[in-house]
């Protein structure tokens, strides 16, 4: 009798798991030129999943099928972005949005969703606001920011049995967020969510993370230089030198804002044991080199290789933001990652010179990232 009703209990939870959603969503757009609106949906076996006219009178009915909930986005055949929602079994309409662009209503996940985006914005409204000159401007901004990561977290907790955890976890809370603590979340969701196929993707993530955080040895992985060579990273890290091993892309503004500063520590640091390996993101080698040649980066280049089992670089490292880097020590060990500025500034000085001045905590994987980066 119990091997029976646990049959009937893992057979109900594949059921629920794989329950398709039927996505109905109705729109109207605030004069667009476009003539098409498209469904992308995330971890579905093709890109674009859907489509459907925009109407003389900008208005558009989209209906589809998917395989589990998901994060969709609709765009148009300009290749506009108009909004993102979640997908879930209940007539849904798209509406122009206080300020600006559009959003999804309708359907008791998007409207708690949206309930909770515009708590979150509400606060960052109040953060942007304040008074910095003011003397009370530091406890305002822990106070505010503690509000914000109050509301999160409760968010989360409070849906930890549907789409809407799934998606302010991986997208907003893990940001500031260890691996060990991204782990820890995870478990917290039930068995249906972590079988999704983004938090599958998002627990090989966390094992990336694992693997690649401070105190742990560099991972060594191929690169590939300018000149079209494929060699280990362990030719540059691990070698009686401290290697800031750092992610870049010319199309990234911050990036190029930190090569003045990259040129500066290199130059004052390379003959004290010091060098830096950036890895490029970029897809061509030649526009590449001239960008070397022209900047004078005067130290190892390389781009972002994938391997024979479909890894990048990048993929080996966890990276999801740049830049992004690691100061990697003599004898290979991760000692401190993502810092820019100052905060680099300090630690080489504090590291590699042996001025005990280095006051700055260790900050979390993404923090600097997410409040002062871009993708």
């Amino acid at each position: 009798m119990k091997q029976f009703l646990l049959f009937i209990s893992t057979l109900l939870t594949f059921v629920a798991c794989n329950k398709t959603i039927h996505v109905d969503i109705t729109g109207q757009l605030n004069n667009n030129a476009a003539s098409m609106v498209y469904l992308l949906v995330e971890n579905e076996s093709v890109d674009t999943l859907a489509s459907a006219p925009i109407n003389t009178d900008d208005r558009f009915h989209l209906e589809c099928k998917v395989t589990q909930p998901s994060t969709a986005f609709l765009c148009d055949d300009n290749g506009t972005a108009l909004t993102m929602f979640l997908t879930e079994d209940a007539p849904l309409t798209m509406r122009a949005a206080e300020g600006g662009g559009y959003k999804v209503e309708g359907g008791p996940i998007n409207d708690k969703y949206n309930l909770i985006i515009r708590q979150l914005s509400d606060l960052a409204t109040q953060i942007v606001n304040i008074n910095y000159g003011a003397e009370t401007a530091q406890e305002e901004h822990e106070s505010l920011m503690a509000k914000c990561q109050e509301v999160l977290s409760s968010a989360i907790t409070f849906n930890l049995d549907n789409i809407i955890g799934v998606e302010l976890f991986i997208n907003q809370e893990s940001h500031n967020m260890t691996a060990e603590d991204m782990r820890v979340r995870f478990a917290q969701f039930s068995p249906q969510m972590q079988k999704l196929a983004p938090m599958r993707q998002f627990s090989k993530y966390i094992d990336i993370l694992e693997r690649c955080q401070v105190g742990k040895p560099f991972i060594d992985v191929n690169v590939e230089t300018v000149t079209g060579e494929v060699i280990p990273l362990s030719s540059i890290c691990g070698k009686g030198k401290w290697v800031l091993l750092n992610f870049w892309a010319m199309w990234c503004e911050p990036c190029l804002r930190e090569i003045n500063l990259l040129k500066e520590l290199h130059s004052k640091y390379a003959l004290m044991g010091f060098d830096i390996c950036s890895i490029s993101l970029d897809p061509d080698p030649e526009r590449l080199r001239q960008f070397i040649a022209n900047n004078q980066l005067l130290w190892f280049n390389a781009m972002n290789y994938t391997s024979e089992d479909g890894s990048s670089v990048v993929d080996n490292y966890g990276v999801n933001f740049i830049p992004t880097n690691f100061l990697i020590s003599p004898d290979g060990i991760i000692v401190a990652r993502d810092l820019y500025d100052e905060h680099l500034s300090h630690e080489l000085q504090h590291r590699i010179a042996g001025d005990d001045i280095c006051s700055f905590p260790q900050l979390h994987n993404n923090q600097i990232i997410t409040t002062s980066k871009e993708k």
